[in-house]
């Protein structure tokens, strides 16, 4: 993509073969549908002809003296051509303008199924509006493009065709003449395609980095007036809005030389038809009547090709738009890291045990990762893992739930089963309670919403339940981010997953709510395999395995017991909490341990994040 040297890293683009591939197959099954559009079109465009014969039969009528009979009969012709063209061109439409429709439906279903799909990282390393512009813009160009264009691009191309045909029937050397326009026609096209291929898939990049600069800007509003740097914010928004503008500019000027060509060719083409027709005529080869028709059949052909060159412009951006949809599509269906819907714990006879042999990922790029690690979590066990900032826990857990592939190394769990995960990012879904419940169990009754609520001590939510006329209706917008993720667990207990991994489940969760939505975390690992990455060491105290993270590696693994009674690094994170606890750091949601013993490494605080 151009400028991705300076717009960062972004979500590939796919060639040419793999869109045409894929808009093959959504058209494989339609193959009646598109026969029909042809044969409508062809008959339109046929029609379409009868008017300017018939002018040209009346030029010979009047020149010939011919009686008001014979005129009216043919412009009684020009009535009916003129009538039948348009009915039968608006069938056309309507037909194609379905076809396209139910393409691209599918299409957009597919792009968003796949986007769903997409592994975590890739998502993670490329800017969250390249995707976002994708699943909106690049599908509402492609949809525009269906929509309008489509439709007057194949009514132009088959008019086109007819009229060339029209013209050599009539005249051979007057189809000649009208090829005078092509040298214009070619020149400008060739042009305009050359340079407007780049500048239009450049306008998409830069509108998505305007678009990240605008969400960078709302997301860490709070951060930004803070440090009194709101002026930065608005200072990056403007300049990649400035950017934007000064590429849609560049594409404007490559639009009016096209323009400039196309005027330029139909006045020549106009003149060379009537230069041959006078010659003709004055040599009684040819009728003044078949000039007539002649130059109006050519003058027709303004329009069509004007509509189907102007329409290249909104042609490249769709089919820009079209390459970045299928590029989402193609990456979702070759990555096979793509993760499934967690197993249900109800599909297997037994609790599933994780065995992680000789783990070792690294980021592309760096060296920052997880080297070498080897662990087994029993059936229906919680193993916990603790470490500093930056020590690798979080990665281990991506990897083991199925958002990164290893570069090598064994994760095995057997019975086989997809982990459920459960990380700290707070996030609520528009809709209500019951909505967001059913997001991982579309199928569950009010019963066992209810149920699961209860057992995640979401009692607020069954108040609410209870209080609406249905339960479908308990309005969830509202909720802060301890409820939100007690929601969230909730959830998790709905889907009663096999094994779950909890990726500090609690760190942006206030003190407020944090004992609530520590007795969910323990509901939700009671009796059920779990990785559980921990936030806070209380979390360690009763597990049954706990292992310790430093510098990518796992240096210490046992109980909380025996992992006190060793000189380490847990001694030195349990000893710090301890202390912490036991201060005016009680209340400032700092994970005391972490801080203490890194010097460095804080914890989110009591702040709110908008949903």
């Amino acid at each position: 993509m151009v400028g991705n040297t300076q717009l960062g890293v972004s979500l590939p683009i796919a060639t040419g073969r793999q869109v045409w591939h894929t808009v093959r197959r959504h058209l494989r099954t339609r193959r009646r549908r598109l026969s029909a559009v042809a044969v409508l079109f062809l008959a339109a465009s046929a029609l379409g002809l009868v008017m300017p014969a018939c002018l040209g039969r009346i030029v010979d009528a009047v020149t010939a003296g011919a009686g008001f009979a014979t005129i009216a009969l043919w412009v009684g012709g020009v009535a009916v051509g003129a009538i039948g063209a348009a009915l039968m061109g608006l069938w056309a439409a309507r037909v194609l303008i379905g076809l396209v429709q139910d393409v691209l439906a599918e299409l957009r279903e597919e792009v968003f199924s796949s986007a769903m799909r997409l592994p975590a990282r890739h998502v993670d390393d490329s800017e969250s509006a390249d995707l976002l512009s994708r699943v909106t813009g690049d599908v509402d160009a492609v949809s525009e493009a269906g929509g309008n264009v489509v439709p007057g691009l194949l009514s132009a191309g088959f008019a086109i065709a007819v009229s060339v045909v029209a013209l050599a029937a009539l005249n051979p050397w007057l189809a000649l003449a009208g090829l005078a326009c092509v040298p214009f026609y070619a020149l400008g096209t060739r042009a305009f395609l050359r340079r407007s291929r780049v500048v239009f898939r450049e306008i998409r990049a830069r509108e998505a980095a305007r678009s990240q600069a605008v969400i960078e800007a709302v997301h860490g509003h709070d951060t930004l007036t803070a440090l009194n740097e709101q002026g930065l914010a608005l200072e990056r928004v403007a300049h990649r809005a400035e950017a934007s503008i000064r590429t849609q500019v560049t594409g404007v000027g490559i639009r009016n030389r096209l323009f400039r060509s196309l005027n330029g060719g139909e006045a020549a083409g106009l003149i060379a038809i009537l230069g041959a027709g006078f010659v003709l005529h004055m040599n009684g080869v040819i009728t003044v009547g078949a000039v007539t028709a002649a130059a109006l059949v050519f003058h027709r052909l303004f329009d069509p090709i004007g509509q189907l060159i102007f329409g290249l412009d909104d042609i490249q951006r769709a089919a820009i738009g079209l390459a970045r949809l299928v590029g989402v599509i193609e990456l979702a269906s070759e990555d096979p890291a793509t993760p499934h819907s967690a197993t249900v714990r109800a599909e297997l006879g037994s609790d599933p045990t994780i065995t992680v042999d000789s783990l070792t990922f690294r980021y592309p790029g760096s060296e920052r990762g997880i080297a070498d690690a080897s662990f087994v979590v029993p059936a229906g066990t919680t193993t916990v893992i603790v470490g500093a900032s930056g020590s690798g826990k979080s990665t281990l857990a991506r990897v083991i739930a199925g958002h990164d592939r290893q570069d090598s190394g064994q994760i095995h769990i057997e019975p086989a089963a997809v982990p459920y995960a459960l990380t700290q990012e707070i996030h609520l879904f528009r809709g209500s309670i019951a909505d967001n419940m059913r997001l991982a169990a579309p199928s569950a009754s009010d019963s066992q919403i209810a149920d699961a609520l209860s057992a995640a001590g979401a009692d607020w939510a069954l108040l609410r339940l209870a209080g609406e006329p249905g339960s479908s209706n308990a309005a969830a917008a509202d909720l802060d981010d301890g409820r939100i993720q007690q929601l969230a667990i909730a959830r998790a207990l709905l889907a009663d997953p096999a094994a779950v991994i909890l990726d500090e489940a609690t760190a942006d969760v206030g003190l407020q709510h944090r004992a609530d939505v520590d007795r969910a975390v323990e509901a939700l690992r009671a009796g059920r395999t779990t990785v559980l990455i921990a936030h806070q060491l209380h979390h360690a105290a009763d597990a049954d395995e706990v292992l310790v993270c430093a510098d990518g590696a796992i240096v210490q693994c046992g109980t909380h017991a025996e992992l006190l009674q060793q000189q380490g690094h847990y001694q030195q994170f349990w000893n710090a909490q301890s202390r912490g606890l036991q201060g005016p750091q009680r209340d400032s949601g700092v994970d005391p341990a972490i801080r203490s013993a890194t010097e460095s490494a804080t914890e989110p605080t009591d702040e709110t994040e908008t949903p």
